[in-house]
Parts: C-alpha cells; structure tokens; sequence
C-alpha cells in the first residue's frame, strides 16, 4: 500500500442520510427506486415507478440526493449499485438499499468502484443471512473497512477506471453480440433444413402410430412420493432440470428403488427414444442414446416419451425436430394454462412434422446439423472465453486500484 492511504471503517467517511415517508404527503409524485430498479449488467438506475404519496409501499422511505451510491442489501451478491443520477434528486429509494453518501474527503465513484472489489463482496456473501432473501444488515455494511489515498488521488484512479471499464463494457458487448449471433446462425440452420424440403418429404402427424408411439408416465397412485425418492437408486426419476433445450443435464439426480420402479406401469425409458417436456417448462428435449450413461431412467408426470418406427424414423432426426422452429411454433399456438402450461397428448398427436422418405436423407440432415453444432459450440467457447477474460481483467484492475499499484 503506498504512503499517504488512510484506513477507515466504512461509516466513518458516510454523511447522515434521510428517511421520509411519502404517505404524509399523499397526492405529492416521487419517483420510486426499488430493488429491481438498479440493473445488475451496467449498474445503473433503469426503471423508477411514478407514484403518489398515499400509494407509497411501505419500504419507499430512503430520500436519495444526486451522486448519492446505492447498494441493495437484499441479495447484496447481485451487484445491484448505481449512482443516484441528477433527475432522480431527492426522489425515493427502498429500504431494501443501503444510501451511501460519502464526505468530501471521498469522491463517489471512487466508492462506487470499491463496492465492486472482491474485499468488499467477499464480505457480503460470508455475512449474507437467509434462504430465501439472503441479506446484509445496514449495520453489517457500515462496518468494513475501506482504505483510500488524497481526493486528487483518488480522482486519478476513477479517471483511469472510468477509461478502463467503458473499454470492458464495450468489448464485452461485442463478445456478447456475437454469441447471440452464433446461437442465432445454428438456430436459422436448423430452421432452414426443415423449411427447404426435398422431393420424396412429407407431412407426418405425432398422432399417427405408424412412425412412433407416444407414451406418457404413470401418473395413478403408484406415482413416487417426496419420500420415495434418495441420492442413490436403481432408476433414475427424471425431473424438470434434467430435460434441457438441447439434451440432458445430469447435475442434479433423484432416485427410486428397484420395488418402486416394478410397481409403476409407464413411462420407463429404452434406448433411443425422445423425450419432450410438457408441462411448467415446455418445449425441453432429449435423446436416450448410447451417450446416456444410466441404464434405467423413468419420465415424470411433466414429460412424454417418443418411441420413433426405426425402420420410417431416426431419433436423432426427431430429436432435431423437436428442437426446430417447426415444432416451437406449433408449441406457442397450442399451449394451455397460464398458471401451470402444459400440451397434453390430445394436442400433441394433431402437431406435423416434416419427414424425408428415406433413412439415408435423414442421416445426412441430421450430420449437417450436428455439423454446424460443433461449430456453433466452437465458436460460442471461444466468445465465453473472452467474456470471462473481461470479468478478470475488470477484477484484477479493482485490486490493482485499491491497493495502491494503480
């Protein structure tokens, strides 16, 4: 640490803030500042609510002044922090915020940029208390020690971080562009094979038994209850987080024995066969191929199986299908219930895909997807990559800055 750095806990360089309370003036307007107000991606203040005094919610009590930091206790790991900007003067902020109004002896982007540091957020994430709303206490913030050079000095180093962090956003932008763009390329791809069909394709309904059958799971008084489910087993039960857009995911598992998988009826899975989320989350799909490395695997009640005529149907082709916009668009016209969506099989068997004559067109279609894929996949590596290198390069220009090497 360079000389002439002072070592100060965080209350003692914070002026006195002030609460209000909007209902005693109830026909006055005041902009809103709540938790969800600040974005966690460009730090700023995005979206305020106009509100009368007498609609004030009970948390709109923090007056907020000009170059005033705010920082949301609730989950505080977010990085929900902005800086108060001139229109927002003397408007209102939740309590869900910590005001941080520094003395003259600070400048405010100086703090703005120490609350980013893994110091500081370090702190935070030990002294977060809750499961469902992880939170810090005012007292908690107030508490941590910042440490800090000359006001001149101090402006210096926001000067450079300033410069520095405008690069890093935009480069990170473009990082950003361009991975949609690799998504959007593979998902254009996809969309593009089954809308230029060849001669010898046709119109094939979900419902008609000659190409696949569609099974759903038992869902009659045998279906697993919360206590039949363990770590370990002999039949994977599926659930809704491992049936994702593009295949399984296995991150997370639950298990039944092998007495509770005899006594259920359907829905165990062979080799081969496509599975399609259609209930809450709709839409996810997987193949059961020779990739999956669990042997016995049950859907549950918020799944279909689709067991394709080998001989008239490749899974793989279905598979990729089912994750086109051919099938995506039959899927938003058709879902029902907006508490719980779901596309039972009624609706379902009516669905068309397309489908080449022979297995041979279908492999090929299925090896050019699978190709572009893998360079989709390269590609979108390679952008996460740098992305990540923004976030340690924006780390390492933090801790550089406020330890003194700056």
């Amino acid at each position: 640490m360079k000389t002439g750095w002072q070592t100060k806990a965080l209350g003692e360089i914070l002026q006195k803030t002030e609460t209000t309370n909007p209902l005693q003036s109830p026909e006055v307007e005041f902009e809103y500042i709540d938790v969800s107000s600040v974005s966690n991606s460009n730090f700023q203040i995005e979206a305020t609510q106009s509100l009368k005094g007498k609609d004030a919610p009970s948390r709109a009590r923090r007056l907020v002044k000009t170059n005033d930091v705010i920082f949301a206790t609730i989950r505080p790991t977010l990085h929900r922090i902005a800086i108060v900007s001139k229109h927002l003067d003397h408007q209102v902020c939740s309590t869900g915020y910590f005001v941080l109004r520094p003395k003259p002896e600070v400048d405010h982007r100086f703090l703005f940029y120490w609350l980013f540091t893994e110091a500081f957020m370090g702190q935070m994430e030990q002294l977060q208390k809750g499961a469902s709303y992880p939170a810090v206490t005012d007292a908690e913030v107030r508490a941590q020690v910042i440490t800090f050079p000359s006001l001149p000095e101090q402006q210096r180093i926001v000067a450079i971080l300033d410069e520095a962090f405008d690069g890093i956003v935009t480069a990170k932008a473009n990082a950003e562009k361009n991975l949609q763009n690799a998504r959007a390329l593979f998902e254009s791809h996809l969309q593009a094979v089954f809308s230029q069909r060849g001669e010898g394709w046709s119109e094939k309904r979900l419902g008609d038994s000659s190409i696949l059958k569609i099974i759903d799971g038992d869902r009659g008084s045998n279906y697993p209850s919360k206590e039949d489910f363990s770590d370990e087993g002999f039949c994977l039960f599926l659930n809704t987080k491992n049936v994702r857009p593009d295949g399984f995911n296995f991150d997370t598992t639950m298990f039944i024995t092998e007495e509770k998988d005899k006594v259920l009826r359907k829905g165990k899975l062979q080799r081969q066969d496509v599975i399609l989320t259609t209930r809450g989350t709709i839409g996810n799909v997987a193949l059961f191929d020779e990739g999956v490395e669990f042997e016995n695997i049950r859907i549950n009640s918020g799944m279909l199986i689709f067991r394709p005529n080998l001989e008239k149907i490749m899974p793989s082709f279905l598979f990729e299908v089912f994750r086109s916009g051919i099938m995506k668009s039959q899927m938003i016209r058709h879902v029902s219930g907006a508490a719980q969506p779901q596309l039972p099989i009624k609706t379902l068997i009516d669905f068309e895909i397309p489908v080449p004559s022979t297995l041979e067109s279908q492999r090929e279609i299925v090896a050019s997807v699978r190709g572009i894929e893998e360079e989709t996949r390269r590609l979108e590596s390679i952008y996460q990559q740098k992305l990540a290198a923004l976030d340690d390069l924006k780390k390492s220009l933090l801790h550089q800055a406020f330890s003194g090497q700056l």
